[in-house]
């Protein structure tokens, strides 16, 4: 494990994209991406969508469009995964249609700092991914960590070499809500099931492992590594809840995959 160039997150750029890919900074935050009008109507939106389901954990958990972890446990769902992708993505397009392409804004300024291609993947015999996912995410969130080659080995993605998330945040609690990233990249122990993403809760006390917290702001982009242990808090009774947008960014060549 080696130490981080910074403990603040960077500016957005070429330098820092291959940085963050290669966990050598915390993480990349993008102000103004979206507009104190956008971010209401996108908000808006998703309240107002028939399409959001709930996680299958024990924290109260909202999402519109599909999530890896809900199909890749107990031997995948494969198939059931890429058959409830169209309807998932026509799902996310009504937003949108409501307020702006967040995935489209967010690709384009992506790749004016990524010299390889920003796709969706294609998993060979059933079909595309879903892009990004929909989140409200109020309660917080337990510790976990994400890596394809470790969460989904049997899947399309698991053959990335790195892997960063991004998420835009639309509406942000006044208290709370904060997401705190743990600087020690996750491998399975052995006997635990990788498609858990559960690591050793005790990066949460070792003062020996470096951290890094930060309280979204709505408009901006964040992008982290999500190898890294990261746990949300849970947002104050008062102010607003806690909506994003986002998905996994996996580098395979020079190329990065997109999906939720």
């Amino acid at each position: 494990m080696s130490a981080w160039k910074q403990s603040a997150a960077a500016e957005l750029s070429s330098e820092t994209l291959v940085a963050l890919i290669r966990n050598e900074i915390p993480a990349i935050r993008i102000e103004g991406f979206a507009s104190a009008e956008e971010c209401t109507a996108f908000t808006e939106a998703v309240y107002s969508s028939p399409d959001l389901k709930s996680y299958s954990v024990a924290t109260p958990t909202h999402y519109l469009g599909l999530v890896m972890y809900e199909y890749r446990q107990g031997g995948g769902r494969k198939q059931e995964f890429f058959d409830a992708v169209p309807e998932a993505v026509a799902a996310q397009e009504k937003l949108y249609a409501q307020s702006f392409d967040v995935p489209n804004r967010f690709r384009n300024m992506l790749g004016a700092h990524h010299p390889g291609d920003i796709s969706v993947p294609t998993e060979p015999g059933y079909g595309a991914y879903c892009p990004v996912v929909v989140r409200i995410a109020s309660n917080g969130v337990h510790l976990h960590a994400d890596y394809a080659p470790y969460n989904s080995p049997d899947w399309a993605i698991g053959a990335v070499e790195a892997q960063i998330t991004w998420n835009l945040y639309t509406q942000c609690p006044s208290v709370g809500g904060e997401t705190t990233v743990y600087n020690s990249p996750w491998a399975p122990a052995e006997g635990e099931d990788p498609a858990r993403g559960l690591p050793d809760a005790s990066v949460e006390s070792d003062d020996s492992i470096e951290s890094f917290t930060f309280a979204p702001k709505a408009g901006e982009v964040v992008l982290f590594n999500p190898r890294n242990p990261h746990r949300i808090a849970a947002g104050g009774a008062e102010g607003g809840g806690r909506v994003s947008i986002g998905s996994f960014l996996g580098l395979k060549g020079f190329d990065l995959l997109m999906w939720s």
